[in-house]
């Protein structure tokens, strides 16, 4: 998708507000009280485990992506290379797992509660859109694909 042929409001919601939702609970772990298993080392690594294995899926799809580092409306090809081949969202699950080891090693509640109110939601919301998106631009390809593939 050409990102000049969006309106101003979708590329504010995109620059801004898409990755602020994703700054608030970053911030939120560092600076309010921690409210369970803080200093609890098995906790701590057990949390930069997942957290280290989510960061690691991001990448990879973004690699997987190419230069376009998104999967929207307008994609000239269906990626189904990398992470792709087994999970149609990795970037969604990257970003949780990533942020779930972050919150479980700082201890956080408030940045679990956060996870799972805010992040996880709008994570799937934008995987579901992007699978109606995709399947109306592939068809069958993208049927095919699905059946084959978790989230």
């Amino acid at each position: 998708m050409d990102w000049k042929q969006l309106s101003s409001n979708q590329r504010f919601f995109l620059n801004v507000i898409i990755p602020s939702m994703y700054l608030v609970p970053l911030v939120g772990a560092f600076l309010l009280p921690k409210h369970f298993g803080f200093g609890f080392t098995p906790l701590i690594y057990f949390g930069l485990a997942i957290g280290a294995a989510g960061m690691l899926l991001w990448i990879g799809a973004m690699f997987s992506l190419g230069p376009r580092l998104a999967v929207l409306p307008g994609a000239s090809d269906l990626v189904t290379r990398g992470v792709y081949r087994y999970l149609r969202h990795p970037l969604y699950v990257g970003i949780v797992l990533a942020l779930l080891g972050l919150f479980l090693a700082c201890g956080s509640i408030f940045g679990l509660a956060f996870l799972v109110l805010g992040v996880v939601p709008l994570n799937v919301a934008r995987a579901r859109w992007e699978d109606r998106a995709l399947q109306e631009q592939f068809g069958e390809a993208y049927a095919t694909y699905r059946r084959r593939t978790w989230f």
